[in-house]
This record gives structure tokens, C-alpha cells and sequence, in this order.
């Protein structure tokens, strides 16, 4: 927390430790709640008004946070133009190698370290006092830990 300036905001742990999160994980999050906003009646039944609210506030939110990281972390990686049998525009081939990281050891790293927040005297606000579970049922802005976006073996979102 030292590295990043928030040692007089962070929340500290009983160890001593600062509670972070990856801001990747945070992303997925988006990209997940964004496409699960496509399907409402599936992962949202039965909205109230209200929660249709949040919902769209969320989703904005989470596209001005892809805009930012996808304008901070620019992959500049050439998508060649070229020309395709079944349109006369040329189009971009975006079948490009690009240089990643090693998601699989990164996840690892991250769920070796995670932290369950809902466990007792984990999180103890200054104020409030001890954090037990999440206040009333909020299935526009929680996600569950750990479920994130995955792809096949063949490289292909699943949905």
C-alpha cells in the first residue's frame, strides 16, 4: 500500500496486511456483468425498478472503466486490413499474435491469496464494526468470488 500512497485508506487486516484486489479481476467483472445484461430474464428475474436502475448504472460504470484500461494498457499489436470473399470493404484480421501474461499462474497466485471477506473479524470498520455479510440482497453489484469469465479449451468464451 506504500508503492500506490493509500496506507491511511486501506483497509488493514488483523495480520496487518492490506486487503487489495487485482484491478484485472475488477474488469472481468464488467465484461461479465455486461454480457449477462444481454440475458436479464435469465441472470436478473423479475428486476424491480429499481434494480433496472442500477443496472444500467453499473453497466455504465463498467464501460468507462474498460475505456480507461483499454486507453492505459493500448495493445498497439498491427491488425492487418485486408480483403475478404463476401464484402467488398476491406476489414481488419484480428487474428494476430499478441504477448501475454500467464493468466493460469496469475489466477493461481491471486486464489492462493484470497481472502474470504464474509468470514468472522476479517473486515472490521472503524465505525460500524464488524462487516458480517452483505447488506440485503444486491444481485446487481456483487459478484461471487472466484467466478469469473472462462474460456473452453479451444480458446472460445463460454457463455
Amino acid at each position: 500500500m506504500e508503492k500506490i500512497g493509500k496506507t491511511d485508506e486501506g483497509v488493514q487486516l488483523p495480520n496487518g496486511n492490506y486487503a487489495a484486489s487485482y484491478s484485472v479481476m475488477h474488469l472481468l467483472h464488467c465484461v461479465q456483468r455486461l454480457q449477462q445484461s444481454y440475458f436479464p430474464d435469465v441472470y436478473f428475474p423479475n428486476m424491480t425498478e429499481r434494480e433496472e436502475f442500477l443496472q444500467l448504472e453499473h453497466n455504465l460504470h463498467c464501460i468507462h472503466m474498460l475505456a480507461d484500461s483499454v486507453m492505459c494498457n493500448a495493445d498497439v499489436v498491427p491488425v492487418p486490413i485486408v480483403w475478404r470473399d463476401n464484402t467488398p470493404m476491406p476489414t481488419g484480421d484480428f487474428n494476430v499474435a499478441h504477448e501475454c501474461v500467464d493468466w493460469d499462474l496469475l489466477h493461481e497466485g491471486m486464489l492462493e491469496k484470497r481472502i474470504d471477506p464474509w468470514k468472522k473479524g476479517t473486515f472490521v470498520h472503524p465505525i460500524f464494526g464488524e462487516v458480517t455479510s452483505h447488506v440485503g440482497e444486491n444481485r446487481i453489484g456483487f459478484g461471487e468470488p472466484g467466478n469469473i469469465m472462462k474460456k473452453d479449451k479451444n480458446g472460445k468464451w463460454i457463455v
